[in-house]
């Protein structure tokens, strides 16, 4: 591999910066895990992405969840992460399993199991 040839080049997608600017047609080159370059990219990539017509976004952040409990069980967060979300913020209800005293491990799951319908099996087996 030449130190130069991106990992990923995904081509000619209407990439959405995250700053309000409208979109704008463009490919976008993927080195060492991190976007390293957005325009009209000569290098070929490693892998390549078709992306014509297709819109290309920055991750999303969910910033009110539910995912307190399913963290421990799907560090994954299926299916938020499915939708383009990369960052979700917890705890923002007054109630979060981190940290978790031992004690409250059974009180925590029960208030779970009433509030949010997951069962207390699926929480205190995700639990750390």
């Amino acid at each position: 591999m030449n130190s130069k040839q991106p990992e990923l080049v995904i081509r000619g997608g209407y990439v959405v910066d995250g700053l309000g600017n409208e979109p704008k047609q463009a490919d976008i080159a993927i080195s060492h895990g991190k976007i390293s370059e957005v325009g009209h990219i000569e290098a070929t990539g490693q892998a390549e992405l078709n992306a014509d017509g297709l819109t290309v976004t920055p991750g999303f952040i969910d910033l009110h969840t539910h995912l307190d409990a399913q963290i421990g069980w799907d560090q994954n967060l299926t299916p938020v992460s499915w939708h383009g979300v990369t960052t979700a913020l917890m705890g923002n209800c007054g109630v979060t399993f981190a940290p978790c005293k031992p004690t409250d491990r059974e009180l925590l799951a029960g208030m779970m199991e009433t509030v949010e319908d997951i069962p207390r099996q699926s929480i205190l087996t995700g639990l750390p």
